[in-house]
């Protein structure tokens, strides 16, 4: 009978190893699993959050700032001599067909308003010329601005009854006032709430909930389904809970989350309600998957353990074998596979950065490459050249030659410029649309005008395979004096629109204007 000492056995180590890391995982397991709901349902908060930030940043302020930047625009185009009373008074059948051609420019906008301080005013489109509309007095209209109130800001009413078409409206307007600060009327667009709030209808939340915009007193400006605009969707007790900025609060009336973020002109709070039952099936079954993670992973871990005492048996017999017979199987190195790992990861990560901070179509630097690189520059006070560039006639060559045509006449741009200035090491950015942006440093300062130069050179003189397509470009450029980002793309902006005026195809800087 063949006998063995207690001290060369190794499966009671084993067994008794594997036992102790079994009720240790089991132990862990069930801590993570009673601490993990409150996780998941603040990574749900979060997720919420961000979606409530996004609906609020890249939809309703993008729109906002649009309509309001077309505000600003008009409003000083019409301060300018007596452009206000030749559009009402002198010439109005003119006077509605410039209005409507600015109508034309915001989808978002239903009708545009202009009056002037004797209460005479012109309405785009017409109204009809019943006896009511006759009778209607403009300076009765929420948007009307008088001396005492007149301001350099852009305004937003409340929600209000419009007299002409007799349904509920929102209105922004702006006081025309002159460079001398007279007040010379009121430009009120008249928002189309009804197709803003379309776009919300294709938007995917990230959980089950509804999403929309409501005023200060808790009505619906904005919601996906039309029929839900200006009701009263959240009560005045919640509304008083919001604070300004963002946030969560919770009803235990109606049992919901409150996702909000918060304007301050107009003031409106972008709304993302969610249940409570949503979000504890949503936490329930992701407590539940993890449940069943950790008792896969213990059964996996019991059958690693079978198989490791039957595999160090084998591996024994092996070493005994090997012990007896001299011949030993060498097991293949993994090390030279880990260099070429690292390289793959890098090239990886390389190619995701780029990525995010290049645009596709042109290889121009992308918006936001542009914000984090000049927000860089002026934290540091360091001193830098900006040029906005506008391709002219670009609608055009759409219309004409289709928008295949026009991201070639884009790229083409963009590729004549990166040649140009990438020897120079200065930063050609894709701004948006047709639009481009140059920085350039200190050290780049006295090169500006001359590298924009040989850039709109080199455009106007490129043939195309269009026939009859003719591409130009025209600039702006000046130096930032320590002023606030806003004021210097604004007087960039003019210079550029100056040069559209005077002809196109030119570049002209913010103090030659």
């Amino acid at each position: 009978m063949a006998f063995h000492s207690r001290k060369l056995s190794f499966t009671t180590p084993i067994l008794v190893s594997f036992a102790g890391i079994f009720f240790s995982f089991l132990l862990i397991a069930v801590f993570i699993t009673l601490t993990q709901k409150n996780d998941i349902l603040e990574n749900y908060h979060e997720i919420n959050h961000k979606f409530t930030h996004n609906l609020a940043v890249n939809y309703t302020e993008s729109i906002l700032r649009e309509n309001d930047y077309i505000l600003t625009r008009a409003a000083n185009f019409f301060s300018v001599d007596d452009r206000l009373e030749e559009t009402i008074n002198r010439d109005p059948e003119r006077g509605l067909q410039l209005l409507m051609q600015l109508q034309t420019l915001m989808p978002a906008v239903s009708s545009i308003s202009l009056a002037d301080t004797q209460g005479h005013y012109l309405r785009a489109p017409e109204a009809s010329a019943t006896d009511a509309n006759k009778r209607f007095d403009v300076r009765r209209s929420p948007w009307y601005v008088v001396q005492a109130e007149a301001s350099t800001f852009n305004r937003y009413t409340r929600v209000y009854m419009d007299k002409f078409t007799h349904q509920p409206t929102v209105t922004v307007y702006k006081p025309v006032i002159t460079a001398g600060g007279r007040l010379k009327g009121s430009l009120a667009f008249h928002l189309d709430l009804a197709a803003m709030a379309y776009t919300l209808r294709h938007m995917a939340a990230p959980t089950q909930g509804e999403f929309f915009i409501v005023e200060r007193d808790g009505r619906v400006v904005l919601h996906p389904n039309t029929g839900a605009l200006f009701k009263r969707y959240v009560s005045d007790t919640l509304m008083e809970k919001m604070t300004s900025g963002e946030g969560h609060i919770y009803d235990p009336e109606s049992r919901e989350w409150y996702y909000y973020y918060s304007f301050t002109n107009p003031d409106w709070f972008v709304i993302y309600r969610v249940s409570d039952a949503t979000l504890n099936n949503l936490t329930r079954h992701a407590t539940t998957m993890v449940i069943w993670g950790f008792a896969l992973a213990a059964i996996v871990i019991v059958l690693f353990g079978l198989y490791l005492r039957h595999t160090s048996r084998t591996v024994l017999m092996n070493i005994i074998q090997a012990i007896k017979t001299g011949k030993v199987n060498r097991v293949p190195r993994l090390e030279a596979m880990l260099s070429k790992a690292i390289e793959s990861s890098k090239a990886r990560e390389q190619a995701y950065a780029r990525q995010a901070t290049h645009d596709a179509l042109t290889g121009c630097k992308n918006r936001r490459a542009f914000d984090s690189d000049i927000a860089a520059l002026m934290n540091d006070h360091q001193p830098f050249i900006l040029a906005l560039v506008d391709v002219d006639n670009f609608k055009f060559i759409n219309d004409t030659w289709g928008h295949l045509t026009g991201d070639i006449v884009l790229r083409h741009i963009a590729h004549e410029g990166l040649k140009i200035f990438h020897p120079h090491n200065v930063a050609l950015y894709r701004y948006g649309g047709e639009e481009f942006a140059a920085i350039f440093t200190a050290s780049q300062m006295n090169e500006a005008s001359p590298l924009l130069e040989a850039w709109r050179q080199r455009v106007a003189a490129r043939s195309w395979r269009e026939k009859g397509l003719q591409v130009t470009f025209s600039a702006g450029y000046g130096e930032w004096q320590f002023e606030p980002l806003e004021k210097l793309l604004s007087s960039v902006d003019e210079a550029l629109y100056t040069a559209k005026r005077r002809g196109k195809d030119r570049i002209l800087s913010v103090t030659s204007r």
